[in-house]
């Protein structure tokens, strides 16, 4: 069983954590299932890349070179993808981004790459907060990337194209698509993979918690601000 020690831990978190490590095995959009694991397991390594860390205590990461310390046969646009966001998302340029994209890595595999690095992160964080071994997907699903674009999309101004969604407020004042769902609107299995584990977390309705909205807030903003997240 996912997580089986004596902490108490909602179904839903158990459930959508399992869920996502089950698509993460599974042939995404544009990645085999191997390829979508190994995602995952150089995000687990990125932590401990020496080139990384010099990069993290640098005044810029642009000007130290070197190679990453992988352990995985992804690409090297993919491996400096997963290792940058990781331990260094803060200081990413759309001059990086254009650079990594320009080749094999289309804005399609970067998002695809995006989603699984960003689910892994909540997850892994979590099994770091019990104590807990990191969750192990399992083995690899058998069959092809879909490779199904998504024209649903338009030119927002960001690095990326947009998805076009309804934009009417939901009952909590914001959007009913945020921005950073839809930046990931290129690839909607992204889409689908990501959201379900970060709502069983935090949601501004329907809280299941045994503590206030107020208390919420506020370790979500003391969080947010000891990982320099601006958003």
């Amino acid at each position: 069983m996912l997580y089986d020690q004596s902490l108490p831990i909602r179904d839903n978190v158990r459930q959508s954590h399992q869920a996502a490590l089950d698509q993460i095995a599974s042939p995404g959009t544009w990645f085999t299932a191997a390829e979508r694991l190994a995602i995952l397991s150089e995000a687990r390594r990125a932590k401990q890349c020496s080139l990384c860390a010099k990069r993290k205590q640098a005044i810029s990461p642009y000007i130290v070179d070197g190679h990453h310390e992988s352990v995985t046969n992804l690409s090297t646009d993919a491996i400096e993808v997963i290792h940058r966001v990781i331990t260094d998302s803060g200081r990413l340029t759309e001059r990086w981004f254009i650079d990594m994209t320009s080749r094999d890595l289309t804005a399609e595999k970067y998002i695809e790459i995006i989603g699984v690095v960003a689910t892994s992160i909540i997850i892994d964080s979590y099994s770091v907060a019990l104590d807990c071994e990191l969750a192990a997907p399992g083995q690899p699903a058998p069959g092809e990337p879909s490779k199904q674009n998504n024209h649903q999309v338009f030119d927002g101004g960001a690095w990326v194209p947009m998805l076009d969604a309804p934009q009417q407020a939901s009952e909590t004042g914001l959007p009913t698509q945020p921005n950073i769902g839809r930046a990931m609107g290129l690839v909607p299995s992204a889409i689908a993979l990501f959201f379900p584990v970060m709502r069983s977390h935090y949601s501004l309705s329907d809280i299941e918690l045994g503590i206030s909205r107020e208390q919420i807030e506020l370790l979500a903003s003391r969080v947010s601000s000891h990982n320099q997240c601006f958003y």
